[in-house]
């Protein structure tokens, strides 16, 4: 599930951009991403492979079986800046995501 509203979506991508800066992609996964050294062009729009998106680190979907809330999964702490490319091949499936433990609680939400 992607962010609760565009507003959100909008806010979040200027918070991320904000408090990591011209950072590299988080997540590297594709080869073409990993031959340009995780470079994201910040100023190209969707469809350009190496545009910027913010991606949850515990997925949305994750994170409401593991008893967060939306706002909880939504928070700043829980997203990352990634390349479009990358961000797409994660949520392909393609890629093995390791399952939520049950038991973990995060410990900024305690």
């Amino acid at each position: 599930m992607p962010f609760a509203s565009t507003t959100i979506r909008t806010r979040r991508r200027a918070e991320v951009r904000r408090r990591d800066g011209d950072a590299p992609c988080a997540l590297q996964i594709t080869a073409d991403c990993q031959a340009v050294n995780g470079q994201i062009e910040y100023n190209a729009r969707p469809p350009d492979p190496r545009s910027f998106e913010v991606d949850h680190i515990v997925s949305s979907d994750e994170a409401m079986r593991a008893g967060w809330t939306e706002a909880e999964a939504d928070a700043l702490e829980n997203t990352q800046g990634v390349c479009r490319q990358c961000n797409r091949a994660k949520s392909s499936g393609n890629r093995p995501v390791a399952a939520v433990r049950p038991t973990y609680i995060n410990p900024r939400f305690t």
